[in-house]
């Protein structure tokens, strides 16, 4: 089995992390949460921060596991 490419190995970190930080610290996450233009809570960084965000440990466990099978692969031939 190969070794895990760099990019794929950091996007596993940063999900894992965030989701330990916002565990840690639930008030924060609705600064990340995407939310709709016209509620009044959207800001611009949520279309990128919403991507680390897991709702609970077994979303965080089967998309990491997704990203190891797959993301890996595709880091590769990309």
């Amino acid at each position: 089995m190969p070794p895990l490419p760099s990019v794929t190995k950091a996007f596993l970190l940063a999900c894992v992390g965030v989701f330990c930080l916002f565990e840690l610290f639930p008030g924060l996450a609705p600064w990340f949460e995407l939310w709709p233009l016209s509620s009044g809570f959207f800001m611009p960084w949520q279309l990128l921060s919403y991507a680390f965000l897991h709702g609970s440990f077994t979303h965080l466990l089967f998309n990491m596991l997704g990203l190891w099978m797959f993301g890996g692969e595709l880091e590769r031939v990309w």
